[in-house]
């Protein structure tokens, strides 16, 4: 527990127990319960943005609404967690075994520390939060915040978080500011729609899962490092978390698109992602076997050599017919995984599912709801036939 002794008071990451340089993702909120319904579907969302991230977490602290929810998620969670922080008005929360008065909230027991501002309305604790994410990220950290419902206070944060030039992930559909800024509703001479149309705002809807989401945070947060020598191929593939196909903030550029895009996410993306990390599997192992048909290749010149220079002896001349043989068998398998001429290969079925993805948002849009269902079935009857039906060239 860190209690400022102003509001203006500084703040400093080795104060907080927490390592200087993290990235960081700042929770805004609503301070209020959520319904059965919709913590149903934000529970699994908070359990798989907490999973194994490398990042400090940044959270109003109150034990209500997404924060409750929060702390089942990191109960629910194995593993080793990131760090919580708190950043709330002292005259707003308890900590401990204290009961709250009147007015005042628990503060959620999954937190590592907690800062408390003097104050006692939310909102008073804004200047000292982003402090606080200066403090840990330091100078060239990096930093993004998650967006879930929201209120007046919320909206606060959001518009002082924008004016900071930092990255906003939205998730649509759970109400209040968030589906405000998705939907493109805001007024015009409010200066949080100057900011969300000059700022990075990604937008994601709740329905389209959690690894949406999680996409749009690492999106945000910026590139993670890249391999070494990744033109090699890998003895054991692992696919990589996969990529939105369009950048998630599109959705604020274009809200009459809102839901052609959502219907493509939920239909249209998961298959292109199951059959575009099979075609980089394939080709993974298509580049492995072209390597070892190169390393026998070699083998086969130098017992070649070796022959010519051992001259009667037999053996060299049995490596060499065994290493020739190994390469061509290799060359063989590899092309394997290449194209046929009566069925596409894995890479062209996701070329073909992207493309499917991108006519479905150019089409005009539906007039009636009989006709969005109608083409949304088609949609699914498209994907279908792209995925397991034989796709000739014509």
């Amino acid at each position: 527990m860190k209690r400022l002794a102003h509001p203006d008071a500084d703040v400093r990451a080795r104060s907080l127990g927490v390592p200087r340089g993290r990235p960081v993702i700042a929770l805004f909120s609503s301070g209020e319960a959520l319904t059965t319904e919709l913590g149903a579907k934000v529970l699994p969302l908070l359990r798989r943005v907490v999973a194994g991230r490398d990042a400090v977490f940044i959270t109003a602290g109150a034990d209500v609404g997404v924060v409750h929810l929060l702390g089942v998620a990191l109960e629910a969670v194995e593993g080793k967690l990131p760090p919580f922080v708190a950043v709330a008005p002292s005259g707003k929360v308890v900590a401990g075994e204290d009961k709250p008065a009147e007015g005042e909230l628990a503060l959620n027991p999954n937190h590592d520390v907690a800062v408390l501002v003097p104050g006692k309305d939310w909102g008073e604790e804004t200047p000292a939060l982003f402090r606080t994410v200066d403090a840990i990220t330091g100078k060239r950290g990096r930093s993004t915040a998650l967006l879930i419902g929201g209120d007046a206070v919320a909206r606060a944060q959001v518009t002082a978080h924008l004016g900071g030039d930092r990255p906003l992930v939205v998730v649509a559909g759970t109400g209040g500011l968030a589906d405000e800024i998705a939907r493109g509703t805001l007024s015009e001479d409010d200066d949080l729609a100057v900011l969300v149309r000059s700022g990075t705002v990604s937008a994601v809807h709740l329905d389209e899962g959690p690894e949406r989401v999680v996409a749009a945070l690492d999106r945000t947060l910026g590139p993670k490092p890249v391999p070494k020598l990744t033109v090699w191929p890998r003895l054991r593939y692992r696919a990589p978390e996969p990529v939105p196909i369009i950048d998630p903030g599109f959705v604020v550029e274009y809200p009459l698109l809102a839901d052609a895009i959502h219907e493509a996410n939920r239909v249209v993306a998961p298959a292109f992602h199951e059959v575009d990390e099979t075609a980089h599997r394939e080709r993974n192992h298509a580049r492995l076997l072209i390597v070892l048909a190169i390393a026998a290749g070699f083998g086969t010149i130098g017992f070649g050599a070796l022959q010519a220079w051992l001259g009667d002896q037999a053996w060299p001349g049995v490596l060499v017919a065994v290493s020739g043989a190994l390469a061509a068998a290799l060359v063989a398998l590899s092309r394997r995984y290449e194209a046929s001429e009566d069925d596409l290969s894995s890479a062209h079925r996701a070329e073909a599912l992207r493309t499917l993805y991108f006519d479905h948002l150019a089409a005009p849009l539906p007039a009636s709801d009989a006709e969005r269902e109608a083409r949304l079935q088609d949609l699914v009857n498209a994907v279908a036939r792209h995925r397991h039906e034989p796709v000739t060239t014509s």
